[in-house]
């Protein structure tokens, strides 16, 4: 292979490289037309900078501009696609006078964009940036005319109920990639949104930006679009595999080297000698540049050393960048030492090589002549095609170099495989069903899914549906919903919960969420603020399944975690088990909240403190929908702890460091300013409160200067407070004073070792104190007290128990409760029994149970009744079991009636019994089925994570099958009655939570 000096396209004839394709340029073969010719006059003022427009954007540009539908624009990378958005952006807002959203699917890109609007600004065009890193009030982004955003950051702000008119008013959204429709991790997000849009033809138009993409035919006729295709380009690129010899087997290090002793080479053939020196060596010496793509921050680090010909082995990254950049080798990743040093080095040409990782493929300006792809995995994912034509379209850019050249290591037994792949091109296939549940659940918030017939007419706009038709279980995921809590279903109308209200606005997946309740239903009381602290970030970790399974590399990481995590309570560490991912977001919660000085330290070699930093940032959103829990759902000490752990995450870079308590503090100064002003002003807000002795909101009473909020919005702020002050117990009447009655209040009662719970929201008048059974002598209570806005307070007491108090048995309230359930007539008949009901055929016996054991919000505080709200899950279950049985006659009836028309008839078959208190034990949110044993029905429950028959078993031993869930372990126990309690005297049991809702003033 000989390609120093000037470059030139490569023939057959070069040892080890493939030609593989030419995207010739088409300057000549498409005419070239004059901006004034296709822009109308109004418009040509905000697009001055363009003289004439490119074949494509001739062919484009009159579509955009003269029909009123979807449109479609398909073509190769750097071909002009960006002002044809801006085309389509203007018509909305100048010549329609709706405001236009611009989504691209990268922070950066997303920058770029909005760079390029703010010169309409001087027209009077108001633009905001809205991406992961930015925030804007609601008010900002109601007055902004273009909104350019993430896929992601829009679809937020979509399930945003302030947003609602404003979203009715756009008159087009732009998107940018659409063909990252079939992208595994962002393409359901996309995809949804474009269904929603689809069928809104009259309001909201979409224009659809995409790479060259196989299948675009079907693409534009999913969303009802007219298709524009162009194969123009202003560069000549010529794409090639090069392919290498892979070890059969062996170390890392061997696969490493082995692409090693490939990619250098090619750089010197194709750079010249002068490759790790700052400026070309030698007379005549090309000044061409190269991007070298890697699938990782680590292999960047190596192939970008291996290029400056400087060592990385035990090098700090922060020194490793400054050899690398001295020698003329930039580096580029999320959190690299001076990243946009090297890219803008790179972009002026004060740097020939650029090695980075795959996010700088996205859309980001950086041309190069050539573009090198060393690695075939991105992380720990394989390469998707329209990844690597991404790559492949950083070289040759217009305006910046007449051509480019596209390079590809293989191995070699891959060779023939990749070739096939890249010829056949990229064919965006739909990636919903892996995140249906996610889907609906946002429909349900919106509105446009309001039961089983919409939810059906609904997915028929999807891109799953266009092909594959109806392939996917619809009824099954909206069932999950049900049964997991996220939505209900009452007299065939579906709407979300509380819980799935909030699940949905949080952009939180279900899988996540269901983990998470379940997880924290089993939590056990912590015996300190620390281990309180730990027990909720690794229940956190643990269920997210983002961030349980963070790609991080265990063996260079394992020994500096458990490091960090050496103080830790062994309890916790245990419940964390073997997931490395959960562990290494416990470790970045001990580096940010408890030890930030380490974070400055030396690390040891391959440890990248970027990597705990992202996930200190990512752990806040999980724990902000922990803490909602506390007004949404009857929650004890969990919500506060998390409320607390994800302000001081968010806020941690703050000087003084926030400390454990100042959560609180935080919530009351986010609310002074506009959330665009957070990332300026917080700082010095926090100081000045910190610096008047200010530990807690409660005893901030005049507004500060410098804030954003008015006098009347502060008055409303110091009315959100958790003020709360606890009266003398009266009976087992918990009276309180509070000005805040948008709150929910939860007691925790305990006479010694046994404790339950009782909830009231709005916190109008008194509670009730729920005595656990056979109680005397002292109650004790902690009260937890969640404001609608988020804030939290905790108070507790100690009572003497009065003589001749008498309390409602379980049975006789929950009898009390029947009386006002509605009547329920639905049966479930067999013309020979129950029993041969439950020897049916399974899917349709499934289908026919679901409806009866679903979560029933009426049924709620009937079992709250029946399980005397018992605050352990385990000791619930027996409760529960036990009070039911005594509420219910025993009946021989042959058919099967729903929960409601059991509980109202006072009397039921054991068919029923159990059926009963599978639904009853849904509706206080614990993961509740059915089995069967001889055809008979059993309910099972999960707890600690394990399934268990919640009943003793009425019938013969007999082998038990699966109904719902589909599968059980084959070794099945009852839950065990708990054992008899050790005497404890009665006394609160979270007393440290005084750490964290700090009542005082100053």
């Amino acid at each position: 292979m000989s390609l120093a000096g000037e470059p030139r396209r490569l023939s057959n004839d070069d040892e080890g490289v493939e030609p593989l394709a030419v995207a010739s340029a088409a300057e000549g073969e498409e005419a070239w037309t004059p901006t004034s010719a296709l822009i109308p006059p109004h418009l040509q003022k905000y697009l001055d900078s363009f003289d004439r427009l490119n074949p494509l954007q001739s062919k484009a540009v009159p579509v955009v501009l003269e029909t009123s539908g979807h449109v479609m624009v398909v073509a190769p990378t750097s071909s002009g696609k960006t002002l044809i958005g801006e085309v389509a952006a203007l018509r909305s807002i100048v010549s329609d006078g709706k405001p236009a959203v611009w989504l691209l699917p990268a922070r950066a890109l997303a920058a770029e964009v909005a760079q390029i609007a703010r010169r309409w600004s001087t027209h009077g065009i108001r633009t905001v940036e809205l991406t992961g890193e930015t925030n804007m009030s609601s008010d900002a982004v109601r007055q902004a005319q273009l909104w350019v955003a993430t896929t992601e950051k829009f679809e937020a702000l979509y399930r945003r109920a302030s947003l609602k008119d404003v979203i009715g008013r756009i008159g087009a959204v732009i998107i940018d990639e659409v063909h990252l429709v079939g992208d595994p991790a962002r393409g359901a997000t996309l995809e949804s949104l474009i269904a929603r849009l689809r069928v809104a033809e009259g309001r909201t138009r979409i224009v659809a930006l995409s790479a060259t993409v196989s299948n675009a035919e079907e693409l534009a006729a999913w969303f009802n679009a007219d298709l524009v295709r162009s194969a123009w380009r202003p560069t000549v690129l010529t794409t090639q595999l090069v392919p290498y010899d892979a070890p059969v087997q062996g170390k890392r290090e061997d696969y490493e080297s082995a692409k090693d002793a490939v990619v250098l080479p090619l750089l010197r053939s194709l750079l010249g000698e002068g490759l790790g020196s700052a400026t070309p060596s030698g007379e005549g010496a090309s000044p061409s540049s190269a991007v070298v793509f890697c699938g990782s921050k680590a292999a960047v680090l190596r192939t970008a050393a291996r290029a400056a010909g400087v060592p990385f082995r035990g090098v700090e990254p922060e020194a490793l960048v400054e050899s690398c950049f001295r020698r003329g080798v930039g580096i580029h990743f999320r959190d690299a030492p001076r990243a946009r040093r090297a890219l803008d080095a790179f972009r002026s040409r004060e740097l020939r090589v650029l090695v980075a990782t795959s996010g700088l493929s996205t859309g980001v300006n950086t041309p190069a002549k050539f573009v090198v792809i060393r690695d075939l995995e991105l992380g720990m994912t394989p390469l998707e095609v329209s990844q690597a034509q991404q790559m492949f379209g950083r070289a040759g850019r217009a305006g910046q170099e007449s051509e480019g050249f596209g390079f590809m290591l293989v191995p070699r037994a891959e060779e023939a495989t990749w070739k096939m792949k890249l010829l056949d091109g990229y064919a965006a296939r739909s990636r919903i069903a892996a995140q249906l549940g996610d889907a609906i659940l946002a429909e349900l918030l919106l509105g446009s899914v309001v039961d089983r017939s919409s939810a059906r007419a609904w997915f028929e706009q999807t891109l799953a549906f266009a092909q594959d038709g109806s392939a996917v279980d619809l009824d099954g995921v909206i069932d999950a919903l049900v049964q997991r809590g996220f939505a209900a279903e009452v007299d065939g109308q579906l709407a979300p919960t509380e819980i799935g209200t909030l699940t949905s606005r949080l952009m939180i997946d279900v899988e996540s969420a269901g983990e998470m309740l379940r997880a924290l239903a089993e939590l056990p009381i912590p015996a300190t603020a620390d281990e309180a602290e730990e027990l909720v970030v690794q229940t956190v970790a643990t269920a997210a399944t983002s961030l349980r399974e963070r790609p991080v590399n265990e063996r260079t990481y394992s020994a500096y975690v458990d490091q960090l995590l050496t103080g830790w309570s062994p309890r916790v560490i245990a419940r964390a088990g073997e997931q490395f991912g959960a562990r290494v977001c416990m470790a970045a919660s001990q580096l940010v909240l408890r030890s930030p000085a380490r974070m400055r330290e030396n690390l040891p070699p391959g440890v990248s403190m970027a990597q705990f930093r992202r996930a200190a940032e990512d752990l806040p959103r999980y724990l902000a929908w922990v803490a909602a829990l506390g007004y949404v759902h009857a929650s004890t000490w969990a919500p506060a702890v998390a409320g607390d752990l994800s302000r001081r995450l968010t806020w941690g870079h703050l000087s003084p460091h926030p400390e454990r308590g100042a959560g609180r503090l935080l919530w009351m100064l986010e609310r002074m300013l506009e959330p665009q002003h957070h990332r300026d002003r917080m700082q010095d807000l926090w100081r000045r409160a910190r610096g008047a002795g200010f530990a807690s909101p409660d005893a901030i009473n005049a507004r500060p200067r410098g804030v954003d909020v008015t006098a009347e919005g502060f008055a409303e702020i110091v009315g959100a407070r958790a003020d709360i002050q606890l009266q003398p117990l009266i009976d087992l009447e918990l009276t309180y004073r509070t000005p805040n009655p948008a709150a929910r209040i939860t007691a925790l009662s305990n006479t010694g070792a046994n404790r339950a719970l009782a909830s009231t929201r709005p916190a109008h008048g008194p509670i009730d104190l729920v005595l656990p059974a056979r109680s005397a002598g002292k109650v004790a209570a902690d009260v937890f007290f969640y404001t609608r806005d988020g804030d939290f307070g905790y108070d507790s007491l100690v009572a003497d128990l009065a003589v001749d108090i008498v309390s409602v048995t379980p049975v006789e309230e929950a009898g009390r409760l029947v009386e006002d359930l509605p009547e329920a007539h639905s049966v479930l008949p067999h013309s020979r029994g129950v029993r041969r009901l439950f020897q049916g055929e399974r899917k349709r016996l499934r289908e026919s149970i679901l409806p009866l054991t679903a979560p029933d919000p009426r049924l709620a505080p009937i079992a709250a009744a029946l399980s005397e709200r018992r605050s352990e899950p385990d000791a619930a279950v027996v409760a529960l079991r036990t009070n039911l049985r005594a509420l219910l006659r025993a009946s021989s009836r042959t058919d099967l009636r729903s929960p409601r028309a059991v509980l109202r008839a006072r009397e039921a078959s054991e068919a029923e019994v159990q059926i009963t208190l599978a639904a009853l034990l849904a509706s206080l949110q614990i993961d509740a089925g059915v089995a069967t044993s001889e055809g008979h029905p059993l309910a099972v429950v999960r707890l600690n994570d394990r399934w268990a028959l919640a009943g003793p078993r009425h019938a013969r031993p007999g082998r038990i099958e699966p109904l719902i869930p589909a599968v059980l372990p084959r070794q099945i126990e009852t839950v065990p009655a708990p054992a008899t309690p050790s005497t404890v005297r009665a006394a609160p049991r979270c007393g440290w939570m005084v750490q964290f809702a700090q009542q005082s003033g100053t």
